[in-house]
């Protein structure tokens, strides 16, 4: 049946339509009870003639409850209404990675970040035997607080499924579908580091590294040609940053990162040889030039290093180095700091190590 906006379903009453597809529908609703929002997820009433993909949409329902992670959109529960199954989903509020590309130009840190946290959840569902399999974009959202959160396992896979998952059915979205995926050949954890390695490129460049007139042009191009020069396309991209994004791109499994987590620690590795001498879209300095303290106490700066580190990973030291140039006090640092922590409850951590 179509759901209109007004609509009760059970407990809950349709507020707004969040987007439509080929497969199904998604709605804003509200819990008539709780009074809490939520996402619901339908599938198409005509999809419900074609039994695999309705024990498609069955598959992500015990997807999603199988993943409780912070950095992915949570299952709440899932209902039947007029014989109708129906995904209960945590309502993220803000913006798909998508959206904010077309926008402007990202930081490089801010990146980093974002890629840390998509890792983050890509680790944990690799480790449970989900690969996700359309990693995108628009299937990462960055909430108002600036986490992020991975979405829409609608293709995932589980080792236990290969029944809906076989060889010679390709899945995912061509722009950023592994080389494997486009032959429709078994795709691993792999495959959704080469996805997300479009992704960071995507992020550091502004394009998307492969486009074409056609759809066989774009996957003959993942196939056989190499994307265009990150360093070309921005500068101020260091060398092992731009090691990281290529070999996430490789058109290989074997010649990518292995693991989310090895790609993660690459990642960060990276991060540290990103300085103050780089240009930014916020700053600018000579190269070689020894950040400015002010009065700070050098070795107090160290420890705020170290306390912002545990929430953002080695790009702390960047950050730091940075907000000391608007920072005449450890009071003033820690609110310039504050900031980049997605986490308000890390946020307040953090905040609460100022020194009174």
């Amino acid at each position: 049946m179509a759901f209109n906006i007004g609509d009760t379903i059970g407990d809950y009453r349709i507020v707004e339509l969040l987007g439509s597809g080929g497969m199904g529908s998604v709605y804003r609703v509200r819990n008539l009870i709780t009074d809490r929002e939520e996402a619901m997820k339908a599938l198409l009433p005509s999809l419900y003639s074609t039994p695999e993909l309705a024990e498609r949409f069955s598959r992500e329902i015990r997807i999603q409850a199988s993943l409780e992670h912070p950095n992915i959109a949570s299952l709440r529960t899932a209902i039947r209404f007029d014989n109708q199954l129906l995904m209960i989903m945590e309502f993220v509020e803000g913006i798909t990675l998508d959206q904010r590309l077309r926008q402007s130009s990202i930081q490089v840190s801010q990146a980093i970040q974002w890629i840390r946290e998509t890792l983050s959840a890509l680790s944990y569902a690799h480790e449970r035997g989900v690969i996700h399999r359309d990693i995108k974009p628009a299937n990462i959202m960055l909430t108002k607080t600036g986490a992020v959160k991975l979405t829409d396992f609608g293709v995932a896979s589980m080792a236990d499924t290969s029944n809906l998952t076989r060889t010679g059915t390709a899945m995912g979205s061509l722009h950023y579908m592994s080389p494997e995926q486009i032959k429709a050949k078994h795709a691993d954890c792999r495959s959704d580091i080469y996805s997300l390695g479009i992704t960071c490129y995507q992020m550091m460049s502004g394009r998307r590294p492969f486009e074409g007139n056609s759809d066989y042009e774009i996957m003959k191009a993942h196939l056989q040609f190499e994307p265009p020069s990150l360093l070309a396309l921005n500068p101020s991209l260091p060398p092992s940053l731009i090691a990281v994004v290529v070999r996430a791109m490789a058109k290989t499994p074997e010649n990518r990162f292995q693991t989310a987590s090895e790609f993660q620690a690459a990642l960060d590795a990276a991060a540290l040889s990103l300085d103050s001498s780089v240009p930014t879209q916020q700053s600018r300095t000579v190269k070689g030039q020894t950040p400015r303290t002010g009065t700070l106490d050098p070795a107090r700066i160290d420890r705020v290093r170290q306390e912002l580190a545990q929430y953002v990973g080695p790009v702390a030291r960047i950050l730091v180095d940075r907000a000391v140039k608007k920072a005449t006090n450890l009071q003033q640092l820690y609110d310039v700091l504050a900031p980049e922590i997605s986490r308000p409850e890390e946020r307040q951590r953090f905040l609460e190590r100022r020194p009174r």
